[in-house]
């Protein structure tokens, strides 16, 4: 039973996730959220130390990169604090974030890698 709810979950979520995922990368092009996603994609590149943190640091990531979509409006435009609702759209929104630090945390971590060879 729980196996077919959670089974059902995400079916929802992947169900027209491609056309989801070339829109949120889109919207990554707009410059707060370009800025965003290039300090936290360098940082925990740098912060990953091995191969099988390149798996797992890629969540933290997004999680904190969702954590600045919410908290960013707030200190930049004095907005209101508008918490994202958890549901399907925002599971979308974590699966592309994960997929986009995780790109960017092997291209990171490769020449991280790479100029360490080179320096010693």
């Amino acid at each position: 039973m729980l196996g077919a709810a959670i089974g059902g979950i995400v079916m929802a979520v992947l169900a027209g996730f491609p056309a989801y995922f070339v829109e949120f990368l889109h919207a990554l092009l707009a410059m707060p959220h370009l800025a965003y996603a290039a300090v936290i994609a360098l940082f925990f590149g740098i912060v990953t130390a091995s191969k099988p943190g390149l798996v797992l640091v890629p969540v933290v990531a997004a999680l904190v990169y969702i954590a600045a979509l919410a908290i960013g409006p707030v200190v930049l435009n004095h907005a209101p604090l508008a918490v994202p609702a958890i549901d399907l759209a925002f599971a979308r929104q974590a699966l592309a974030a994960y997929l986009v630090f995780l790109l960017a945390g092997i291209i990171v971590f490769g020449l991280k890698k790479a100029a360490l060879k080179v320096i010693g």
